[in-house]
């Protein structure tokens, strides 16, 4: 077996990496998980792509093995937490669950493995995202797109010959979203800087230290496929997302949560938070060209808590967002001597902020070259959004997690109707 090093302190004991690693799974399972009987979970897509050969090895390597759950390849599977219930339910302690499939696929395991209680392994099947080694897994609760904690495989098997065979489009979404990691970095760091939530260097640099090099090249498989795994390493570490996720992980949360489609298909996470990238990415500069006593004479006044509740009530309207959404936005909105105190924090930071973005990020044009380099959509109506969506989108998205971002800045400091002119 190809076993790629791990970090210390991982939930993830094993990584298989290497063209044909597939023929590794049954000595990857027996030795992760002996005594253990493999139950393959796919649909019809992944199990073509790789499950039907995996169930070949183990049965040729002399391995029982379950009847196999293969989900219908159309319509897609949803990241539904109740589907994850029903998995959990029928899983038992002899058995270990394998996740053959990417994305929706491994968070579905995921959950499931984590409310049984078992470990699990997951055989992945394209270079598309960057949650196979996050502890966690981005699920719809009751409504709401959310984050449920659940561990991390304990194994996981990449063959590269399996990620290249992905159609294109799948390469292209994980390199999308291993690009989000540079502005979810200048988020972390505008958090820092105002004392709201301190940069963790060691989790910083599991992400920020090679995250140039890893999207250098788009064509480069294993450099994406260690990319996008290092930052779920950097999620489990931190016990949350923060280290890999911004505000354009937030626009796709919305856009999901509105079900938005394009030419009668869901958009790829990848592609959504690609396009969220293009958009932060220019309200961040917005902030590094917009002079300090300029920022301050746009500024709109602070609005009384009644107002904001109409305001949030208003972005809400479409009533597809779950019932937590409104609380969380009014749980995090400052008014009175509080706001007046933060803005005034904002102003003061203002030009510490700006060399900080700058030094994060390449310039606008750069990611959207990037993007399209990598086949990527770089226009917010190539996933299906017209102006009013895509700009409502930005509005509703400073609204749903506590988590500080360049949207709530811009809110606090009364700016973001000025920013949201540069989209």
């Amino acid at each position: 077996m190809n076993l790629v090093s791990i970090p210390a302190g991982m939930e993830t004991g094993f990584f298989v990496l290497g063209r044909g690693a597939l023929s590794d799974l049954p000595e990857l399972l027996r030795t992760a998980f002996p005594g253990r009987t493999p139950w393959l979970i796919a649909d019809e897509n992944t199990w073509r792509a790789a499950g039907a050969a995996a169930s070949d090895f183990l049965r040729r390597a002399g391995c029982s093995v379950m009847e196999p759950q293969i989900f219908p390849g159309i319509p897609k599977l949803h990241p539904d937490y109740a589907v994850s219930r029903q998995l959990a339910g029928r899983i038992r302690e002899n058995m270990v669950p394998v996740a053959v499939g990417s994305g929706v696929l491994n968070d579905l395991v995921k959950c499931a493995s984590g409310i049984a209680g078992v470990s699990y392994c997951c055989v992945a099947t394209a270079a598309s995202v960057d949650g196979y080694t996050s502890s966690g897994g981005a699920m719809t609760v009751d409504g709401t797109k959310k984050t449920v904690p659940c561990p991390a495989p304990y194994a996981l098997l990449a063959d590269v010959e399996v990620l290249e065979n992905a159609p294109p489009e799948m390469m292209a979404s994980g390199y999308a979203d291993l690009l989000t990691k540079v502005p979810a970095g200048a988020d972390w760091r505008i958090a820092d800087i105002l004392g709201i939530e301190p940069i963790d260097r060691k989790v910083w640099d599991m992400v920020q230290r090679d995250i140039r090099c890893w999207v250098a090249d788009c064509r480069n498989l294993e450099h994406l496929f260690a990319g996008l795994s290092a930052t779920g390493y950097s999620m489990q570490v931190y016990h949350d997302s923060r280290p890999a996720s911004g505000a354009e992980h937030l626009f796709s949360h919305v856009w999901e949560m509105e079900h938005l489609s394009c030419n009668g298909e869901e958009p790829s996470h990848g592609f959504k938070v690609g396009i969220g990238t293009i958009a932060v990415v220019k309200l961040m500069y917005f902030i590094a060209d917009t002079p300090a006593d300029r920022a301050r004479s746009l500024a709109r006044s602070l609005l009384s808590e009644e107002a904001r509740k109409t305001e949030v009530e208003d972005l809400l309207k479409r009533g597809c967002y779950g019932s937590a959404v409104a609380e969380t936005a009014m749980a995090k909105f400052l008014s009175g001597a509080a706001g007046a105190e933060r803005r005034e924090l904002i102003f003061r930071c203002w030009e510490k902020i700006q060399r900080a973005i700058r030094e994060q990020l390449f310039p606008p044009e750069k990611f959207t070259e990037l993007l399209r380099n990598a086949g990527a959509p770089t226009d917010y109506r190539e996933i299906g959004l017209d102006r009013e969506q895509y700009i409502h989108g930005a509005r509703t998205a400073q609204l749903i997690r506590k988590r500080y971002t360049v949207l709530d800045l811009l809110y606090e400091a009364g700016l973001l109707d000025d920013a949201l002119k540069e989209l």
